[in-house]
């Protein structure tokens, strides 16, 4: 599998970026965001894990060793857990970062704005859990074919923990059709899963790798004994149109089985991060 392009030395050249983004379909930047905030919002998720007995008792919570509680996304014991991670507020902030919201704001030519859903990836060691299926974002998220996805690894992530891998050159495919699947999403795209151009990387906590709505893309199987963390997040012109959703458009990631947010954010100090602009349209 090839190494996914490093576009740091791009990120001020607008141009250059919007190109690059269109024939690969993906950007990926080294050391984009500050290490120390990933590791805070890492701490704290890790604490949540281990307060929820999915990490190995007695061991260091940073070192995100799976316990066999450990369960995969949307099944029976994953929503206490996960509703904990949904009311910490400095992982909803990592949304709004400004070195996001520039990038999405840079390549989209006007003011944007992150989508509310804010998805944490918590991926057990395989073949316990399934990786999420590879997919298009766009199949799930609908409205504007232009927004634009951030996964950011939350903990170290080697190709062997499960780490994300893009099709280059997919978004020229169109929009595939798609099959049942286990996994995240519960869907498949039909496209060729040993397809030369899969690209990957050693992810480090700060990494950012941006695709767009058609880019294909999944997680691989993890290998080892520990909890694979990121985070997922959506971007979009403010002028764009956003898709209403069949359980309330703004409402959290995995919504009603995770609270609203008026429950989830009690204590924050600014729900700015989960917000979506009053001039934002509707289809």
């Amino acid at each position: 599998m090839k190494d996914l392009t490093d576009s740091s030395d791009l990120l001020h050249n607008a141009a250059t970026l919007r190109s690059r983004l269109s024939e690969d379909g993906f950007l990926f930047f080294r050391g984009l965001l500050p290490a120390a905030v990933i590791d805070d919002v890492r701490g704290q998720i890790a604490q949540i894990l281990a307060d929820s007995h999915w990490l190995v008792p007695g061991s260091a919570p940073d070192e995100l060793r799976a316990s066999g509680r450990a369960v995969e996304e949307g099944s029976a014991g994953f929503f206490g857990a996960y509703t904990a991670i949904q009311s910490t507020e400095a992982f909803h902030a990592l949304a709004v970062r400004p070195e996001l919201l520039a990038l999405a704001e840079r390549l989209l030519g006007e003011p944007a704005f992150a989508h509310p859903a804010h998805i944490c990836r918590i991926a057990p060691p395989s073949p316990g859990a399934n990786p999420t299926p590879i997919h298009q974002d766009y199949r799930f998220i609908q409205g504007c074919i232009d927004t634009l996805t951030t996964w950011l690894p939350l903990s170290a992530a080697p190709p062997e923990i499960g780490g994300l891998r893009v099709f280059a050159g997919s978004p020229r495919l169109g929009v595939l059709p798609v099959k049942a699947s286990d996994g995240p999403g519960m869907m498949r795209a039909e496209a060729d899963e040993n397809h030369p151009e899969w690209r990957t990387t050693t992810y480090r906590p700060g990494d950012v790798l941006l695709f767009s709505s058609l880019t294909v893309h999944g997680a691989m199987p993890n290998k080892t004994n520990q909890l694979r963390l990121s985070a997922d997040f959506r971007y979009q012109a403010i002028s764009s149109p956003m898709a209403v959703d069949a359980l309330g458009t703004g409402k959290p990631h995995y919504h009603p089985d995770v609270p609203d947010f008026p429950t989830l954010t009690r204590g924050w100090t600014s729900t700015a991060s989960i917000e979506v602009p009053p001039e934002v349209t509707y289809v």
